[in-house]
């Protein structure tokens, strides 16, 4: 058999494209930064999408006559459906692929945020928020598992961790177009802005790749079994006797840690209104300009994760860290300049632990139930807590004030995410992704 005859110029041509092998496919770089960058965006502009309501709860409050108590149920109703969302979009990924779960997440997901506009009830109010969160949620372990299965194994902690600059970014962003917003067309004129995100949806999913690391294995488990009983052996393999400690306590991990997430995030803009007498525009300008600076600190939990120590150390580091600057930041503060410095400092190790959590999490497990253990250990537990915080706090602020309520019903929550942190396995980090 005679072989092709391949010039020099061939050669140097091919040689100059960077390749990463995976499970046995070649994936050019140009690929692989797609994927990487596609992610960003996608959940940048889902957190963008978000935010939106944390924004407009004062003037939501105004309107219908409501107490915040009424917030904290629509949140609470708003995670119980995202916990149950989020997990079949976990298996979804794992079965059907990470490129089209992602786009029809988006997507829909946009245009209940835009719908939210229209509701001229807080029941109305209430399911439009429920669907929007609850679909836009199922994006954390699809766009999580895409980047872990492109990154590099030695740079994947700070890409992952960059990917989770999303959330501040998509906050700040909002923040910009919602305290203009807010202050001259109120605040129904903030979720319009969801379906502009319809058309770049499909837009992304025409130019985004499929994972190679799931599509390789995809072919080949194809033969052995079912759709329907892969996805139900994919969520016993996690509770077998391999990953079952594993599972459980990520799963509490996340479930503290959500009720500590959500016991301030949506509520900080009411915070700094209520209790330190900002006004709604300005209180929107505070929390997106401190939350886009905290990105820093998502960035740093990914470096030290990365290059310093493993990234269980790194994640208890943080929210230990956490738990004090939340704290210096309901009592310190008697001057504007010292809100936004302690808000940045919270920021960024409070909410700055999702740089390494994320990658912590889809390491943990092997590519073939990566997203349903992300969905299932991570997203779920995670959403389950943002539906019981929320209408836990409105009741301890009413009897206590804001300072006294967040202290004893957050910040010990931090320790206790921490110390569960520290039975997970403690991996080195810079393994390839496990199969």
């Amino acid at each position: 058999m005679q072989l092709p005859d391949v010039t020099s110029q061939q050669i140097t041509k091919l040689s100059a494209a960077p390749i990463h092998v995976v499970d046995g496919v070649a994936a050019p770089a140009s690929e692989r930064y797609r994927i990487i960058v596609f992610s960003l965006v996608v959940w940048a502009i889902s957190n963008f999408d978000q935010s939106l309501f944390g924004y407009a709860v004062p003037d939501i409050l105004k309107e219908f006559g409501a107490e915040l108590t009424a917030v904290g149920y629509i949140l609470a109703v708003s995670f119980a459906i995202a916990a149950v969302l989020v997990s079949f979009a976990g298996m979804a990924a794992d079965r059907y692929g990470r490129r089209v779960t992602l786009v029809t997440l988006l997507a829909v997901s946009a245009f209940f945020v835009g719908m939210q506009a229209f509701a001229h009830s807080l029941e109305t109010l209430t399911v439009f928020r429920a669907l929007a969160f609850g679909l836009s949620a199922g994006l954390a372990p699809v766009t999580a598992a895409y980047v872990a299965e492109a990154a590099s194994a030695r740079h994947r902690g700070m890409l992952i961790g960059a990917l989770q600059c999303a959330y501040p970014l998509g906050w700040f962003l909002a923040s910009l177009l919602a305290a203009p917003l807010l202050a001259t067309q109120g605040w129904r004129a903030l979720f319009m802005m969801g379906f502009a995100v319809i058309p770049l949806a499909l837009l992304i999913g025409w130019k985004m790749p499929e994972s190679r690391r799931f599509a390789a294995p995809a072919s080949a488990r194809s033969a052995a079994a079912s759709p329907k009983s892969e996805g139900r052996g994919n969520v016993a393999e996690l509770f077998g006797p391999q990953y079952r400690r594993t599972a459980i306590t990520c799963a509490v991990v996340f479930f503290t840690y959500g009720c500590a997430y959500a016991g301030t995030a949506f509520f900080f803009p009411t915070f700094f209104t209520q209790a330190r007498g900002y006004t709604p525009s300005q209180a929107a300008y505070l929390v997106g300009l401190s939350t886009g600076i905290g990105a820093l600190g998502y960035l740093a939990a990914a470096f030290v994760g990365e290059y310093v120590t493993t990234r269980r150390n790194t994640l208890a580091l943080w929210l230990l860290l956490g738990s004090l600057s939340l704290v210096a930041l309901l009592w310190i503060p008697r001057e504007p300049w010292q809100d936004k410095a302690l808000f940045i400092l919270t920021t960024s190790f409070f909410f700055g632990a999702n740089g390494v959590i994320a990658t912590l999490l889809t390491e943990l497990f092997p590519t073939r139930i990566r997203t349903t253990a992300y969905a299932v250990c991570g997203s779920a537990p995670l959403s389950i807590g943002f539906a019981v915080y929320p209408m836990i706090v409105p009741f301890v602020v009413g009897a206590y004030g804001w300072q006294v309520a967040l202290s004893f019903a957050i910040a010990p929550l931090l320790l206790i995410a921490a110390g569960a942190a520290m039975m997970l396995p403690n991996l080195r980090s810079g393994r390839e992704v496990a199969e």
